[in-house]
């Protein structure tokens, strides 16, 4: 099973903050994942199956200062794997 969706990643201080959105309305709410450097990134965003030139402009827009947002499909494994349901108490 695959999810559509938005990637976005900035940088917080030292560190970048990537954060996966299903486009589906109704879709899973996903914790932002925290990245310790920039080689990190690239390896996230190589295992989601982004291309190295998409990987390249969207490092080069957060160094300098700005936001990078991906639309990518990926499999129900891969966000699993990487990010966890966002926990909302009432």
């Amino acid at each position: 099973m695959t999810e559509e969706g938005t990637m976005s990643i900035i940088r917080r201080g030292p560190h970048y903050q990537m954060r996966f959105a299903s486009n589906d309305p109704y879709g899973r709410e996903w914790q932002p994942w925290a990245c310790r450097d920039e080689e990190h990134v690239r390896a996230l965003l190589h295992y989601f199956g982004i291309v190295a030139t998409s990987i390249q402009q969207a490092c080069a827009d957060v160094r300098k200062g700005g936001m990078a947002v991906l639309r990518l499909v990926v499999s129900a494994e891969h966000t699993q794997r990487v990010f966890h349901p966002a926990v909302f108490s009432a």
